[in-house]
């Protein structure tokens, strides 16, 4: 199972819970995202993963790049895919959790992570959050188009990001559509970062989605 911090439910409901998992960007670690729990819904609890791969200049990394694009190593991302969507599989067992009530919240790396994980299991993710993260376009993916339809994205990005351009993002957003994906799109003025104004927004998404 892949290394990772819990936070409890801050409610005194019941379980099963709903869970929120943190998927973090490249060089970081699972300590990254785990900072924003006090800007997520209190009812959930809150899983933030740690990549499986070393990143040679410190912190992990979800996949390697295949050249100077940001296009990912195709060996890389199918192995880390295949223990993120393990981990979420084991979740319902080992912390009590909703198995129709798992959000997926991802920065960078992390956001095209949970994007490949709504693309391929879509039965497994009751609504994605994408954050200045992209879609593997030139990569193949097994993407299950028929439990696409109506799936919900929160998918916002900065207009100055010098790290992956907005482009990137608002390609990404065409494609979810074009899928039957229900997006909820967000430009900001900020580079690849996350700011005050795009936690609100999210706050908001987050109870559209019955997440309090």
């Amino acid at each position: 199972m892949l290394e990772h911090l819990i936070s409890w439910p801050r409610t005194a409901a019941e379980p099963p819970h709903p869970c929120i998992v943190l998927l973090h960007g490249r060089g970081s670690n699972e300590q990254d995202l785990f900072g924003l729990v006090p800007e997520l819904p209190r009812r959930p609890a809150v899983v933030s993963l740690r990549a499986p791969l070393a990143f040679p200049w410190g912190g992990f990394a979800w996949y390697e790049l295949s050249d100077q694009s940001a296009k990912p190593d195709q060996r890389t991302l199918d192995g880390s895919l295949a223990q993120l969507t393990s981990f979420v599989g084991e979740l319902p067992a080992k912390y009590d959790v909703d198995p129709t009530r798992v959000y997926v919240l991802g920065f960078s790396q992390g956001a095209l992570m949970a994007n490949c994980l709504l693309l391929t299991q879509p039965s497994k993710v009751a609504a994605a959050a994408i954050l200045s993260g992209y879609l593997p376009l030139q990569n193949s993916l097994d993407v299950n188009r028929a439990g696409l339809t109506g799936k919900r994205v929160f998918q916002a990005h900065g207009s100055d990001d010098d790290v992956l351009p907005i482009t990137l993002g608002r390609q990404g957003r065409v494609h979810l559509e074009g899928l039957g994906v229900d997006v909820e799109w967000h430009e900001y003025q900020m580079a690849h970062q996350v700011i005050e104004d795009e936690l609100r927004d999210l706050r908001a998404w987050f109870k559209r989605q019955e997440l309090e």
